[in-house]
């Protein structure tokens, strides 16, 4: 499942992260810190005037929760086969469950199933071709059946299951990761919205595969399937293994059986049901198939068709072959999550239908590699529990690294890895807990920054640590040991110590099974022919590791790099080099690789040095962020100098930082800066460079030198991220035709136009743009409903009672409808605590949260409410 969704889903709910090299350096610099800041100070001896300062535990400690152990096996599903149809206006399945059972080692005289919400029919024994009623309770979640005699370990035994699944019925749950746990969703089934296509999918991670068929619903539970699925004929299908042929029936249904005959876990099977374009690709003769809807089909291959050489580029890594018998992507409405790796059928939300244009300013690599990786780690070698979730979705996050270094370079990869470890270190500030988490309160806790964003940084340190050749032997080991069964860390652990022939308890007890990461403090002094460098962990032991750290040193003298390697082992240290002159650097940790806060001061010498010479992208952004905010006069000419150069830089992001530095320091030499930076504005070859630029020259000081023929130009680029800029620009010039301009793209459907236009709306308060924002929040579906309502809250806020009353009455539509996703709901209730002109807005709001049941509501409306008292 993509992450936590967090890039797709969080990040873009307005859920800001700390640049890495920001929170490790721009941050740190300017904080004096101690070595213990939260220590007890305790008398020599008993003094009634002292009060004893106690030591406070950390914010981001986690409460004690209980043990989850994985579910204990009792009985071993064998094989499951479904046969389903559905009524739609009642959003109903009808359904058969043949399920083969056999028990796992003691006798069975029982077999108890997961069904939530369903009724059942009837259960019955198939033997010899008959069915014979069971006996059997059922209360609602669970279906405990008493069979027709004890059963061995070695004995079959198969039930036929009648029941109807009413996901519309169960009770509402989720997450802020996947936002409902209903299993099985019906888009717009009466066809009433004209705007959204009708469609039926389904959703079965973490345990909502039990909302629509009966099964025992745990992670280390595989069997192998069969569905057939009985539609209107008008509609494909899409299910888990391969088609293996389509019945056509006398009333104008289809039934189509899928068959998925090696086994897979519960959580994984999956239906998708529309009027899908299907696009078909192949890799080595496997059928590679892209189901989108029919207005998206001529950018099917644009958007996913780097799919064959991921499946290339994965199995040469893994030394293990794709595994599954075809691989398909299908783009659904509505969809609760990012994506979900449903095995050899991905689901992806909608965002991933976007035309040429858009793809020149974002492709969606990211996510189609994590859930392809996922068919290696997690669906074929799957975690036993949802404790050991990062088996699963660590190692689907690293994919992406792994892809963006082999396809677009190094730069870009570590340009990633900055994206993840800011997500990591944001979320430590309120919390820090154990990769593997045996003790959580619920287990869709575990789809966090943790098990996604810190859980791919483990694995790159560790890559570092072994080297790539024992890196990747060890998951090829770990796949050939564990496929097609659940695994847990130790299994990992022992993969690679088995190819190492290295004990590696160290590395695992220190990354996966404690929480917290280092906090380093370096310094280094020469004097005499020698080097001497100090690193202290300030981390606080009491509940964090003192680590032990394998870190490389790179050391520039005469300008020649030379590279020690070092261990930390304590909560000091000082290592001491022989070099013979003063070093132009010090580099610490010169593969850039630790995921660790570091302070390490530099001068401004130091750190143009770091940036000219170092060829790792994290130093070389750190040297430029560190520069950024050295106010001393004397090191101005160098820092000028630098940025001058990084203008020019080859890799677009160190680029996008230069122009960040101008935006804030517009004192500059500005006309060779201004030369620069309107070169960039023409033609840059990466769009967000080239909007950026825009951008900075719309700022005050460097306004009076941009051009409406280039403003012109921006306005009729190919990629709407320079499209929005060019809109910016133009409200900052106060351009006199600025209104039919900004008309002539109101009707525009890309998110960053939309989003510039509500910005700019919000900001002037032009009351005659209402129905323009209620027409956008009719017309936008998931996150862009999000962004126009955040933007939409400022806008109301400063408008007449009039306005703000039909806001209210607008807003309270999308709070109480149920079909709404939780982060519109959310947008809404927000807005609405920005009528201040409604006498009884805020009892409203309390109202509304008494009555919420989704749990990332319930808490959002209680922190919302909680600040409205203050």
């Amino acid at each position: 499942m993509q992450g936590i969704k967090l890039r797709y889903i969080i990040l873009l709910l307005g859920v800001t992260f700390t640049s890495c090299a920001f929170f490790q350096s721009k941050q740190n610099a300017t904080t004096n810190k101690a070595i213990s800041t939260n220590v007890a100070v305790l008398p020599v001896a008993p003094d009634t005037t002292k009060k004893v300062e106690v030591k406070k535990a950390p914010i981001w400690l986690a409460k004690k929760h209980q043990y989850n152990p994985s579910r204990t096996i009792f009985t071993d599903l064998v094989h499951t086969k479904l046969d389903v149809k559905f009524e739609f206006a009642k959003r109903y399945l009808l359904g058969t469950a043949t399920i083969t059972f056999k028990p796992h080692f003691y006798p069975n005289k029982s077999v108890i199933l997961d069904a939530k919400g369903m009724d059942i029919q009837s259960v019955n024994l198939l033997k010899n071709n008959q069915l014979s009623p069971l006996l059997f309770t059922y209360d609602k979640l669970k279906i405990n059946i008493t069979l027709d005699k004890e059963y061995l370990n070695e004995e079959k035994y198969t039930l036929v299951i009648k029941y109807t699944a009413k996901p519309d019925e169960l009770p509402k749950g989720g997450s802020a990761a996947i936002t409902s746990d209903k299993g099985l969703y019906f888009i717009n089934p009466d066809g009433t919205d004209k705007n959204k296509p009708t469609q039926i999918w389904t959703q079965g991670e973490t345990e909502a595969a039990s909302c629509w068929f009966p099964t025992i619903d745990s992670p280390n539970m595989k069997c192998t399937q069969e569905i057939s699925i009985t539609v209107d004929k008008k509609y494909s299908t899409l299910s888990n293994g391969t088609l293996e042929h389509t019945i056509h029936n006398a009333d104008g249904t289809i039934t189509d059986y899928w068959k998925q005959d090696k086994p897979h876990s519960p959580y994984l099977f999956m239906m998708a049901i529309g009027e899908f374009a299907v696009v078909k690709d192949t890799w080595k003769g496997l059928e590679v198939n892209y189901l989108v809807e029919p207005a998206y089909k001529k950018y099917a291959k644009a958007i996913f068709g780097n799919t064959p050489e991921m499946l290339e580029f994965f199995s040469n890594k893994l030394e293990y072959p794709y595994p599954w018998d075809k691989y398909s992507q299908v783009v659904v409405r509505d969809y609760v999550s990012g994506a979900m790796e449903n095995t050899s059928a991905t689901i992806m939300m909608d965002a991933l239908q976007v035309n040429n244009r858009e793809l020149l300013d974002k492709n969606w690599d990211g996510i189609i590699a994590h859930e392809l990786f996922h068919h290696w780690f997690g669906d074929l070698a799957t975690c036993e529990s949802w404790a050991n979730l990062p088996l699963n979705e660590s190692f689907a996050n690293y994919s992406e690294y792994l892809w963006e270094e082999y396809k677009y370079g190094k730069d870009a990869a570590d340009y990633h890895n900055l994206d993840e470890t800011e997500q990591y270190f944001r979320e430590a500030q309120h919390k820090q807990e154990p990769l593997i988490r045996y003790f959580h309160s619920d287990r869709e806790d575990m789809f966090d920054s943790h098990s996604y964003a810190k859980g791919g940084r483990v694995l790159h340190m560790l890559r570092n640590y072994v080297g790539d050749q024992a890196f990747f032997k060890s998951f090829s080991l770990y796949l050939k040991t564990n496929a097609y069964k659940a695994a847990e860390i130790h299994d990992l652990r022992k993969a690679f110590e088995e190819v190492t022939g290295e004990d590696l308890n160290w590395f695992f007890n220190q990354y996966f099974l404690s929480p917290g990461h280092a906090d380093l403090l370096v310094k280094h002094e020469y004097d005499n022919g020698k080097l001497t460098l100090e690193v202290k962990q300030l981390q606080d032991s009491a509940y964090t590791p003192i680590y032990k750290i394998p870190v490389k040193v790179d050391i520039w003298e005469n300008g020649e790099k030379k590279r020690e390697q070092i261990w930390i082992t304590k909560a000091q240290q000082t290592f001491t080099f022989e070099v013979a002159s003063r070093p132009n650097l010090v580099l610490f940790d010169g593969e850039q690789q630790l995921l660790a806060e570091i302070v390490h001061e530099k001068s401004a010498a130091e750190l143009a040095f770091q940036y000219v010479n170092s060829d790792k992208f994290l130093a070389r952004l750190q040297a430029l962020i560190l520069l950024s905010s050295n106010d001393k006069k004397e090191d101005k000419p160098l820092i000028e100098n630098t940025f001058k150069l990084a203008l020019n830089d080859k890799f677009w992001a160190l680029r996008d930082e230069a122009l960040e530095y101008y935006t804030e320091n517009k004192n500059a030499d500005s006309a060779a800066v201004l030369a620069e930076m309107l070169k960039i504005a023409e033609i840059d070859n990466k769009p967000e460079v080239k909007a950026k630029a825009i951008r900075v020259l719309a700022e005050d000081n460097w306004r009076t030198n941009l051009s409406s023929n280039l403003v012109q130009k921006a306005l009729n680029d190919s990629a709407y991220s320079v499209v929005a800029a060019g809109i910016f620009a133009t409200q900052q010039l106060n351009s006199p035709n600025k209104n039919e301009i900004f008309a002539k793209y109101e009707k525009e459907s890309n998110l960053q136009i939309i989003e510039t236009l509500a910005a700019i709306y919000a900001e002037t308060k032009d009351s005659t743009k209402y129905d323009w924002f209620v027409s956008r929040i009719n017309q936008a579906e998931g996150v862009e409903k999000y962004y126009t309502l955040n933007h939409f809250s400022n806008f109301v806020e400063a408008m007449p009672f009039s306005i703000q009353q039909k806001a209210f009455d607008k807003m309270k539509i999308i709070v109480n409808d149920t079909a709404e996703l939780w982060y519109a709901k959310w947008g809404a209730f927000k807005t609405i605590s920005k009528l201040n002109k409604i006498e009884n807005f805020k009892p409203y709001l309390e109202e509304v949260a008494a009555k919420a049941t989704e749990p990332e509501l319930q808490k959002r409306y209680k922190r919302l409410l909680d600040s409205l008292k203050k």
